[in-house]
């Protein structure tokens, strides 16, 4: 009740579709510019799995600097042993779902606006300098040429 929503429901999934729903004649291409005015509209987005334990809407999330509420479903994160995760998210264990409209609102005021602004540019450019393709895979083949672990 402390919240206010703006949840877009669909009766099927965007993100299976092929490149060609992008293309300005597809008729998907109606429900992609009101996800993407849904996200930009939006400092919290919801981030929970999608058809496999992960979600492509994180990374959507994260791209457009707003703060995803992650819904933790024992998902493995990219570069887990060295992002910390939880100062980039509101991070809500599954088992704890039925509270996370508290963990909105205690995550919210636990941040001044300054902090609030920070985290979402931390977001951007964290998804520019590691989770874009390039210097995401860039960084994955350097370490594993260095002989370590890929993270």
């Amino acid at each position: 009740p402390r919240i206010d929503c703006d949840f877009l429901s669909r009766a099927t999934y965007l993100g299976s579709a092929t490149l060609s729903a992008f293309d300005k004649s597809h008729p998907l291409v109606g429900a992609r510019e009101a996800f993407l005015k849904n996200l930009f509209g939006c400092p919290y987005n919801l981030a929970i799995r999608g058809k496999g334990n992960h979600s492509v809407r994180f990374y959507e999330i994260l791209a457009a600097g707003r703060i995803p509420l992650f819904v933790n479903t024992a998902c493995v994160l990219p570069l887990e042993h060295e992002i910390d995760w939880k100062a980039h998210t509101l991070w809500c264990d599954y088992d704890d779902v039925s509270h996370i409209g508290d963990r909105v609102v205690a995550g919210h005021e636990a941040r001044t606006p300054a902090e609030f602004a920070q985290v979402q540019h931390a977001n951007r450019e964290l998804w520019e300098r590691r989770l874009k393709p390039v210097p995401f895979f860039t960084h994955v083949l350097e370490t594993v040429a260095a002989g370590r672990p890929a993270p």
